[in-house]
């Protein structure tokens, strides 16, 4: 609010701003005051009478009413000041301006009256006008001022060089005329002066006044040149003062004198010497105080005269009154030429040659008093070295040196030795004593001994120097012994030292322990002499004991044995040590003497140059006898040992000798011992073959045992170029523990006896691989054998492998597999290792596992094509995984496959590529039954059929149809699908000459598998030959024949399947039972008849009806109580292999208890094995991607086939579980189903890979459903459910969308066609649509993962999950597009739909407010339509993350 304008206050001054006040103070002095009138007021009324008071009163309220009115008028009449403000503005500017022209007028009449009215002008000074104007300069000064003022002008600058040179002239002949100081000759003369300059003294400038020679020198300048190099920083030594005065000492002598320049010289050299005297004695303070101390001292010191002090004064010195025995050194001038520099003198005086090397004269350029004295010092410590030289050289072999610097006197004590052996002695630059010192150690008391004898008494200085000379070679042991393992000690803790032959030894010795040896030392004796010192070795044998002497056992003494005692001591001959057998005694030829005068002739005619001097290479403080002594020792008393325990076990040998060329010690076996299990004969031929067997001993990295032995050419060549040559090494690395020599010894005899072994076998094998008739070589190839493993590739790339050893702790052969080259993938055959193992040790014949590992190479590589992975969630039970595919393997040529541990199948490899398969869920003894754990599988035999090659199997026609599996097949028609074409036998194979006449191209080869035990009536079928083996058990007649599974028949008695469930059991010819090879009924080339039970070794299987059938052979099967009866004493059944339950298929009682499952009749196709070739086998298991099927996953057509097979095993436990209505169909393959107003039958595609859904409404309902509808749900099914990984969930899910009601089932066709269209659902769309049939780990907190993704709670709500993935945004490279999971709420009786709320705790995501709100925001109107489908296109449209 704008001021309010008080005159009062304005005039007064009292406010800021003149004549205004502000509208807040003027309230608050109103309100003031009429609190002030009212507190008054409040005093005085209660004085006065009432009608006072209230005239009071009512006064009081007029004023202050008026006064209030007043502020209310003046409050209302601001609210406008501005407005007048602005016009007294205007005013009082019209005012001044007003004011000034009226004050402007009044001036200039004032001017014109007054002040121009007496006003003049001078007259022009035009002259000075012109003259600055046009000459710049104003000429008409008084020349007074100029003379007063303005210099007089210089002369020229020819006229100044002129001057300068006409007098350079005058100084010249005043030169020439003049007698010079022989000092001041060099000088130059410049610019009319000349300047004389004596180095480091001074520099006088001098000149002349005029060309008269009577006028006298005139000193321009003297510089004094005398500089202190040490603490002189650059300063003037001189006071300018004192130069002054020297100035002027020196002008008044150059006046009226006739040799005025000697004079000069005279006074400033006397002056300069002087100053330079001065210089040394504050040097030499310094020294005194800062670093010498009282090692020198100032004797005398006369200013300008002399300067004497005297150096290597010892505070300690005993005798104090020798005073001669003190070093001077004095520096004075000259006397006799005051020319001359300072000189210098020495007490006692040097010799000619030292006086040289210090100088006589002191060096002006620099002097340095600590200069002189290091010079002096140095001189005479060199002369006192040179004297204490001739006094040791007495005591040694070598030559005492003095060099070094500082310098030092170098006494070799011992030779050779290393500088840091040699004695080295010094002078004390301070003190003048002689120090003594070895720099290879630090503080020895023979060296302290030795220098106080050096400095003192020389009397003992022999007895002395030899005391370190020991000391020295016990130093060098002692180093020596340092970089060896060992530990070197001067004394031991005997017990025993009286009267034993140490006490004879030399006081100076030392105990090395031997490496590696707790109970040997090496003795080192040293025998002095006069310059040299003799080493002598002794080898100590100890034992540990206790104080009093008992030799009690370490395990069994609590305290630990601290002493020894000392056994035998051997002296042991150093010459005999170094000098072994392969020692050169001389390192070159001796020359003739001839040759020697030829070779002198030459060199000195200068046609030869004579070679320099060699040097001998180490290090001479390391000392090589000793060092090679210990490890001669270390590695001669193993082997010692060592060959003690070898003659314990029978082995002979040559002792420890040193190896070829001296290399190392070593023990060489004459012959070894036969190997238990091998004939005499066979351990002759291994003998002659081993040329050498050696032990050795390896010291780095570790210490090892190294057993090499030496064979001739192996009989077996293999392709490694080491193995080429015409003997073979054999190196063994053992572990070297001396306390365990047992264990070397046998594992020698141990890697022996595997050697011989492996030979055993090579031998035999060698003889038929070498054979061209048995094509073996074609077979495999000889990857490597060196008499320890044989290895061997095969395969039809040549990259498998197989190695073979035999292992001494097992004593049987041991397998292993492996891959060389570039392969794709692991050996084929790892998973039959075990059997392949067992077949070798039971057999030995390597031909036979060659022949067997070379036909079945390509099936094992059809079976590693199998899909071995596990399936989360595959079954009802979402915790437990299954796997895909089980590798069960039986022997070497049979293996089982379980699928998800259902399906079972049986693989027989036999000869002529051809693989035998079978439905492996049917008993071997009685295909009326199952084995436990597996279930039979459907449609199977029509299955293979179809990868049934005529041209393998023979020109015969196969059971296309499938219901043919419902009656039993005859006999004689199984012998015709069998029965193999007409291919003649290979007459070279090892395996057909081994088994003789039998025609069966692999050996006969007892059954592993439990489940196949040999019939003995095989042999007698038709077509082929009886064993011979069964000669042993008779023809008996089928009544009196002891069936295998009869109890009875002990001996035949076959292990229980559950008691080795698919483990290899051991063969009925390890119980010494002969029988008939599983191979036999599928390896022959002819092919063996099994179309009836009881027709192969390995396939027998009774038939469930009466054998009645014509021209039917006379067999022998086994009785019903044998098929029933007959158990193990495990008590399972025969037939039923204990097996895992598979996972939620059967009940827990199901899974304990192992009771036998009756099958129907029908089901016989499948248990009558199928022959296909390798590549129909191959094809079979190969993972493709087929062109008809709707979905790109790569499955094998097996895996395809059980998956499918699996998930119509499981499909009417889904429709009785999810209550649906099942149909009966006259086709077993045909599951049908319905529900409201659809029908559904299921079943195998035509290529029986997939499975098939058809669709069809119930007949009151045709009209609801078009055909593209029903499409639409047969191709969901196709694509999306019966679709690997082939979940029981996934189709659980599927049923459940099924039954829901009509109006909910169209929208989740709607739903379903959305996601068959794929990325093209729709163009307008944000999101593409995903049914989850099962719930995936994102969502886990819905339900656990895999569980089906569809739920419903009685037909009230419906619980589905989507998968919106975002559409129409290209995503970056490397990353997926954006995905998100949407659990949806359905209400059925509401017609509502929400997302599901998470789980408490878990925080809510922006995708799950993001739909919430979609959901909320959906509007629908309210009808009988289901609002499912349109409530997922809304959020495809407009969801946005």
């Amino acid at each position: 609010m704008p001021p309010i304008i008080d005159p009062h206050i304005g005039m007064s001054g009292g406010a800021p701003g003149g004549g205004t006040i502000p509208l807040a103070t003027l309230i608050d002095y109103i309100v003031q005051r009429t609190y002030h009138e009212l507190s008054v007021l409040s005093e005085l009324l209660p004085r006065k009478t009432d009608m006072e008071r209230k005239v009071e009163i009512v006064q009081f309220a007029s004023r202050t009413r008026q006064l209030f009115i007043r502020l209310l008028a003046l409050v209302k009449w601001a609210s406008s000041a501005t407005k007048v403000d602005k016009c007294s503005e205007i005013c009082n500017f019209l005012e001044q301006q007003s004011m000034w022209f009226v004050e402007t007028a009044d001036m200039l009449a004032k001017m014109a009256r007054e002040t121009l009215v007496n006003a003049r002008l001078p007259t022009f000074s035009l002259p000075c006008a012109i003259d600055v104007l046009t000459l710049g300069s104003y000429p008409r000064l008084p020349s007074c001022i100029r003379d007063k003022i303005v210099p007089p002008d210089a002369i020229t600058p020819a006229e100044k060089r002129q001057t300068l040179q006409r007098l350079t002239q005058v100084i010249q002949y005043r030169l020439v005329a003049t007698d010079l100081p022989p000092q001041m000759r060099k000088l130059k003369v410049e610019n009319g002066r000349v300047k004389f300059n004596v180095e480091h003294e001074f520099e006088a400038t001098l000149t002349l006044m005029g060309d008269s020679p009577k006028i006298p020198w005139r000193l321009l300048d003297i510089t004094l040149l005398v500089e202190d190099p040490e603490t002189g920083d650059g300063k003037s030594l001189v006071h300018s003062l004192q130069i002054n005065y020297i100035h002027q000492l020196v002008q008044s002598r150059l006046m009226d004198n006739e040799r005025p320049l000697h004079d000069l010289y005279r006074l400033l050299h006397t002056f300069c010497l002087s100053l330079q005297l001065e210089v040394l004695y504050s040097q030499t303070q310094r020294l005194i105080k800062d670093r010498m101390g009282d090692s020198i001292c100032v004797e005398k010191y006369d200013i300008g005269k002399c300067l004497s002090l005297s150096y290597w004064r010892d505070p300690n010195r005993r005798d104090r009154s020798q005073d001669a025995l003190l070093f001077r050194l004095s520096v004075h001038v000259a006397e006799d030429d005051d020319g001359r520099p300072l000189q210098i003198s020495h007490f006692p005086s040097m010799s000619p040659e030292e006086s040289s090397k210090v100088g006589q004269a002191i060096k002006s350029n620099h002097l340095s008093m600590e200069r002189l004295l290091i010079q002096t010092i140095e001189v005479r410590g060199l002369a006192k070295l040179k004297d204490l030289a001739k006094d040791l050289q007495r005591f040694t072999e070598g030559a005492c040196e003095i060099r070094d610097l500082p310098i030092a006197l170098h006494v070799p004590l011992l030779e050779p030795s290393m500088d840091s052996e040699k004695l080295r002695v010094m002078v004390d630059c301070q003190r003048g004593n002689l120090l003594a010192s070895v720099p290879t150690s630090k503080d020895l008391q023979e060296v302290d001994e030795l220098e106080d004898a050096l400095n003192g008494d020389r009397k003992n200085l022999d007895r002395l120097v030899r005391n370190l000379r020991l000391r020295l070679c016990v130093m060098r042991c002692e180093k020596s012994s340092q970089y060896l393992p060992t530990i070197c000690q001067k004394h031991l803790p005997f017990i025993n030292l009286t009267n034993h032959p140490l006490e004879k030894l030399s006081k100076s010795r030392l105990y090395i322990r031997v490496p590696k040896q707790s109970a040997f030392y090496l003795v080192v004796e040293l025998v002095e002499g006069d310059t040299t010192v003799d080493y002598r070795y002794h080898l100590l044998d100890t034992t540990q004991c206790t104080s009093d002497g008992s030799e009690i056992d370490i395990s069994e003494d609590p305290c630990p044995k601290l002493y020894l005692r000392a056994g035998r001591l051997i002296p042991l001959d150093v010459n005999s040590f170094i000098h072994g057998p392969y020692t050169k005694l001389y390192d070159e030829q001796e020359q003739s003497n001839i040759e020697s005068k030829r070779r002198k002739r030459k060199i000195m005619l200068g046609e030869l140059r004579e070679p320099a001097v060699k040097k001998t290479k180490g290090q001479p403080y390391f000392t090589p006898e000793l060092a090679y002594i210990l490890a001669s020792c270390e590695e001669r008393i193993p082997l010692v040992n060592l060959g003690l325990e070898f003659e314990k076990n029978g082995v002979v040998h040559n002792g420890v000798q040193a190896d070829c060329e001296g290399t190392c010690f070593c023990l060489s076996i004459l012959s070894m011992p036969d190997v238990d299990g091998l004939s005499e004969e066979m351990c002759t031929k291994i003998n002659n073959l081993l040329l050498s067997l050696k032990v050795r001993i390896l010291s780095k990295p570790m210490r090892n045992w190294i057993v090499e032995f030496l064979f001739s050419k192996p009989v077996l060549e293999s392709s490694n170029k080491k193995e080429q040559g015409p003997v073979q090494r054999v190196h063994i690395m053992m572990e070297l523990n001396i306390d365990n020599l047992k264990k070397v010894v046998k594992d020698i005899l141990d890697e022996w006896a595997g050697i011989c072994h492996l030979y055993s076998i090579v031998h035999e094998f060698a003889q038929m691989y070498s054979d061209v008739r048995t094509e073996l070589r074609n077979t495999v190839d000889i990857y490597s054998y060196d008499y320890r493993k044989l290895s061997m590739i095969y395969g039809p790339s040549q990259t498998s492998l197989i190695n073979i050893q035999w292992k001494g702790d097992a004593k049987q052969f041991n397998v292993s597999l492996g891959t060389v080259g570039n392969s794709s993938t692991v050996n084929p055959h790892t998973v039959l290792l075990s059997q392949y193992q067992r077949e070798l040790n039971h057999t030995r014949s390597l031909a036979q596992i060659c022949q067997v590992l070379h036909e079945t190479s390509a099936p094992m590589t059809s079976i590693n094509k199998l899909n071995m992975s596990l399936v989360q969630a595959a079954a009802t039970n979402t915790k437990q995984p299954m796997q895909s595919f089980t590798v069960i393997p039986q022997s070497t040529t049979h293996v089982r496959i379980a699928f998800r541990n259902i399906s079972c199948i049986d693989v027989h490899f036999r000869s002529n590529k051809i693989v035998s398969v079978r439905d492996g869920a049917y008993s071997l003894f009685d295909n009326s039954k199952a084995v436990d754990g597996f279930s039979p599988t459907s449609m199977f035999k029509h299955f293979l059929n179809k990868y049934v090659d005529d041209a393998i199997t023979g020109r015969h026609t196969h059971r296309m149809s499938t219901t043919e599996d419902d009656n039993p097949p005859s006999p004689m028609d199984s012998i015709d699908i069998f029965s193999l074409s007409s291919q003649p036998p290979s007459t070279g194979s090892p395996a057909s000459r081994q088994r003789g006449e039998t025609g069966l191209r692999f050996p006969m080869t007892p059954p592993s598998n439990p489940h196949t035990p040999a019939s003995p009536s095989a042999a007698r079928m038709s077509g082929v030959t009886p064993s011979p083996s069964t000669a042993l058990i008779g023809t008996p007649s089928p009544g009196t024949l002891l069936n295998v599974g009869s109890p009875g028949n002990p001996q035949l008695h076959v292990p229980s399947p559950g008691s080795s469930a698919f483990v290899p059991a051991p063969s009925p010819q390890s119980l010494g039972i002969h029988m008939p090879s599983p191979a036999s009924g599928f390896m022959g080339p002819q092919g063996l008849d099994v179309g009836s039970p009881f027709t192969s070794a390995s396939l027998a299987m009774p038939s469930p009806v009466q054998r009645n059938w014509p021209n039917s052979p006379s067999v022998a099967g086994p009785s019903p109580a044998s098929r029933h009866t007959a158990h193990s004493p495990g008590n399972p059944a025969l037939h039923s292999p204990q097996t895992q339950a598979k996972d939620g298929d059967h009940s827990k009682a199901a899974m304990i208890s192992h009771t036998t499952r009756m099958l129907p009749q029908r089901a016989w196709a499948a248990s009558i094995p199928t022959l296909l070739s390798h590549d129909a086998f191959d094809t079979l298991l190969t993972p493709n991607r087929p062109q008809g099927l709707p979905y790109t996953v790569s499955l094998s057509p097996l895996e395809r086939f059980l998956g499918s097979v699996y998930l119509r095993r499981n499909l009417p436990r889904l429709i009785q579980s999810e209550s649906l209505t099942p149909l009966r169909s006259t086709d077993p393959n045909i599951t049908s189903f319905k529900v409201e107003t659809l029908q559904f039958h299921v079943t195998f595609s035509n290529n029986l890979q997939s499975l098939h859904m058809n669709v069809q409404p119930v007949p009151e309902h045709r009209d609801q459903w078009s055909v593209e509808v029903l499409n639409i749900i047969q191709q969901y099914f196709d694509s999306k459910v019966a679709c690997p990984p082939y979940k029981v969930n996934a189709l659980r899910a599927f049923c459940r969308i099924l039954d829901t009601p009509i109006r909910i089932l169209k929208d989740c066709v709607q739903m379903m066609r959305l996601e068959l269209m794929g990325p093209n659902q729709s163009g307008n769309m944000k999101w593409s649509m995903q049914w989850c049939l099962t719930v995936p780990p994102h969502a886990a907190f819905v339900a656990p993962a895999g569980t089906a993704a569809v739920a419903k709670n009685k037909q009230i709500k419906m619980l589905l999950m989507l998968q919106f993935t975002r559409a129409n945004i290209q995503p970056p490279a490397g990353q997926d597009p954006q995905s998100i999971i949407v659990p949806l709420l359905y209400d059925i009786s509401a017609n509502t739909i929400q997302h599901m709320e998470p789980v408490r705790g878990q925080p809510q995501t922006p995708a799950y407010m993001a739909v919430s709100q979609l959901l909320q925001n959906f509007y629908h109107p309210q009808s009988a339509e289901c609002i499912l489908f349109p409530a997922v296109q809304h959020i495809m449209a407009n969801l946005n993350l």
